[in-house]
This record gives structure tokens, C-alpha cells and sequence, in this order.
């Protein structure tokens, strides 16, 4: 270990003259080529995104977050992060980039300046492995998240420290350049205190596929094994394969497992993406954003009379439905949707009413209200489905809708 790695982290950005990188990163500067280490970069913010998915009103902890660029992004996505890196250079030079605010804290990851208990999620992306206390900076991420927060981290694994760049930034620069190993870590993060701990071995091709600690110690144990030591386990497949039965059995479909997993396993271990979970989360999620509805209507009205209208609903989903948000983005509201005779729609943003109060799943809720009639008479549907501002209309998430019909004299 360099003799002050915290230092040497403080003073990187001067030493190493990299302010025009950090300002661009994750896209390349003019006049460079980052092609590569953009791409990796953004895959793993992708991925993070998708398992994580933050809500507008949480506020997400962007971990060693040097110039800003996971920051700047999750704020281009109006979501609310909180930029956390023990440079203040970095954090100048994230907070110099152009078109959204940045909120930072210099702070070393291995005591944090928060209360307990106040992110729900946290991403680290290639900071981890510069920290010289590991298992103590998992502590302090454990101890800042809620009781069903949720932290990813994306870190170089076997092999980096004995890479050429990193003997190079350790030369140069003096920073700390360590391999995450992958077994030893998921522990860690579980003496922190967080329940679930999997890595995310087929992120580039099936994000949501995820394995554990003790599956990964047993595909570790399966992509070590030899052989002649299985062949001898397992003496009646070995007769199946004298009798030519092999390649096209059990025998080929262990060969084909061993082998996906000898080069998974090199793969994930380079590059782990691994996600701690305070709480297990449960086997059956109802689905997020999902409502039943009964509607009554005045089905005949004079053109330019109110319609009255009253609406019971139940929130069947998981999110709770809130009437206000101060970002402007996911609180819930009743929408009215104008329609044709043949449900073709008219105008999609008819008429909107605000929730009276917060509706938590399976809570019941009222709505009685006028609702203004078409200027010119005829026969016409009337649609209502919730939305969720700024984000998505129920329908679209798999709930069902309530049309009514309409005569306008």
C-alpha cells in the first residue's frame, strides 16, 4: 500500500492533469479515443439503473464519484444524487459541468458524514478498490442505507492490481490499485449487515440474472474441478460415454456447463458487478403501478353542462400512490381520456383529478368530481385510468381501464 493513498487521492486530479477527461467522462474529450472505457462505463451505469431503479424522491448515494459523470447522469434522469469523493478537486470539476446542478460532499468513504438510515440506494462505480479499508467502507455504505436499501457496486477484480496501469498509477501518482476479489468481498458485505448479496454474472446479455455468495464459491469449486476426478464421481455416465452415448447426453450437457462456467466465472471475476441488499426482497413483487376501478357517470348531458362523475378505486400494486411530489415527477393522479364510439382516442390529457390524500397498496379511495363535457354533441367514451405523473399511465404498466359512454345533446 502507498505509504498515504488518501493523499495521493486528493491530489490525483493536479498531479495527473486529467480536469478535461473528468469534465467530458463518460464521453470521450475532443480529440480522443475512449471508445472502450466510455463503453464500460455506460454499460455499468445501465446496469446499475435497472437494478437499482431509484425512485424520483430518493436520494442516491454516488460513491467515490471523482468528476461527477454518474452524478451528472442520474440528474439528467431528474433523479436526486448526492456526489460523495474524498478530492474536493473532483468534485470542483464535476460541479463545473454544464447543464444540471450537482450536489457533492468531500468525504472519505470509510466514515461518512450522514445520519443513519437516510439513501435508499447507493452505487459505487470503480471507486471501492483505491479505498484502503474495504470492509470498513461497506460498513459505512450498510449503515447510511435504509432497512430495504439496496447498494451496487461495479469494481476491478483478479488480476487488476498486477495490470501495467495500475503499477503505472501507483508509480506516478501514488494512489492505492487493489483487486476486489469477488468470494472475500460478497462476505464482507455481508458481515456490514446486508441480507442479500449476488453477483450479476450475465449483466451484459441478462441484467436481471443474479447468483450468490455460496453459488459463486460453488461455481468457483466447479470451474477448478478436473476431470478425471468427476469422471470417477460419476461412474455410470463415464459407461455411457464408452458406449458412445456421451456427446450427445449427460455427458455433453456437463462438459458444455463446465466449460460456460470456467469462462463466466474469469469473466465476472475481472470485472464483478455485485448488488447488497439490506433485506431479501420478497419471492412474489406486485406489480408497481396497478389499480381496480367502479365508475359511475351521468351518461347524457347537455353540451357545456359538468359531467359528474364518482370513482372507487383500490391500489392493487406495490408503489404507494402520493397526490403531491416536489420534484413534479410520479405523484398519482386520475386521468380522463376522451374517446371515439369505437375507443379511438380523442384527447389523451382530457381531465385530471389530484388524489385527496396518500393511498398505500391495497388502501381504498373515492374521488366524486365534475368533469367538463365535449363542446359538440354527439356519442363519445370516456376513459379513466390512473398515471403516474411524468412517468407512466397504468395501462401501459398492465392495468386495466374503466370507459363509460357519453351522449352530449
Amino acid at each position: 500500500m502507498p505509504p498515504d493513498s488518501r493523499r495521493a487521492e486528493r491530489e490525483y486530479l493536479s498531479r495527473s492533469q486529467s480536469a478535461v477527461w473528468e469534465q467530458s467522462k463518460p464521453f470521450s474529450p475532443r480529440g480522443c479515443d475512449t471508445l472502450n472505457e466510455s463503453a464500460a462505463l455506460l454499460h455499468d451505469f445501465a446496469v446499475a439503473m435497472l437494478t437499482l431503479q431509484p425512485h424520483p424522491e430518493d436520494l442516491v448515494l454516488d460513491l467515490g464519484a471523482g468528476g461527477c459523470w454518474c452524478s451528472d447522469l442520474l440528474a439528467r434522469l431528474n433523479r436526486s444524487p448526492i456526489a460523495v469523493d474524498i478530492s474536493i478537486d473532483m468534485l470542483r470539476a464535476g460541479r463545473s459541468r454544464s447543464g444540471v446542478a450537482i450536489r457533492g460532499v468531500t468525504a472519505d468513504m470509510e466514515s461518512l458524514p450522514f445520519q443513519s438510515a437516510v439513501f435508499r440506494s447507493a452505487v459505487c462505480l470503480n471507486a471501492l478498490h483505491h479505498v484502503p479499508n474495504i470492509r470498513s467502507a461497506v460498513k459505512e455504505v450498510a449503515r447510511v442505507l435504509t432497512d430495504d436499501g439496496v447498494a451496487l457496486f461495479s469494481e476491478p477484480g483478479e488480476g487488476h492490481a498486477d495490470e501495467p496501469m495500475s503499477s503505472v498509477a501507483v508509480k506516478s501518482y501514488g494512489v492505492l490499485e487493489q483487486s476486489i476479489l469477488l468470494g472475500p468481498f460478497m462476505r464482507d458485505c455481508h458481515a456490514a449487515g446486508f441480507e442479500e448479496v449476488s453477483v450479476l454474472p450475465l449483466c451484459y446479455a441478462i441484467p436481471g440474472f443474479a447468483i450468490s455468495s455460496d453459488q459463486w464459491d460453488q461455481w468457483s469449486l466447479l470451474a477448478n474441478s478436473k476431470r478425471p476426478r468427476r469422471a470417477m464421481s460419476k461412474l455410470g455416465l463415464a459407461v455411457m460415454e464408452f458406449f458412445g452415448l456421451g456427446k450427445k447426453g449427460p455427458l455433453f450437457e456437463e462438459t458444455l456447463a463446465v466449460s460456460m462456467v470456467r469462462a463466466l466465472r474469469q469473466v465476472v471475476g475481472r470485472h464483478p458487478l455485485v448488488v447488497a441488499r439490506k433485506t431479501r426482497p420478497s419471492a412474489m413483487v406486485a406489480e408497481r403501478w396497478r389499480a381496480s376501478m367502479h365508475v359511475e357517470i351521468a351518461g347524457e348531458v347537455n353540451r357545456g353542462a359538468p359531467i359528474s362523475v364518482e370513482v372507487k378505486a383500490t391500489n392493487l400494486g406495490a408503489a404507494v400512490w402520493r397526490p403531491s411530489s416536489s420534484s413534479g415527477i410520479g405523484y398519482v393522479s386520475l386521468g380522463v381520456q376522451l374517446l371515439d364510439p369505437e375507443g379511438l382516442l380523442i384527447t389523451r390529457d382530457y381531465h385530471r383529478v389530484l388524489l385527496p390524500h396518500v393511498v398505500v397498496p391495497g388502501q381504498d379511495v373515492t374521488l366524486l368530481f365534475h368533469c367538463p363535457s365535449p363542446n359538440e354533441p354527439g356519442l363519445y367514451l370516456l376513459q379513466f385510468d390512473f398515471v403516474s405523473e411524468g412517468t407512466t399511465w397504468f395501462e401501459l404498466a398492465g392495468s386495466s381501464t374503466v370507459s363509460k359512454p357519453l351522449r352530449v345533446r
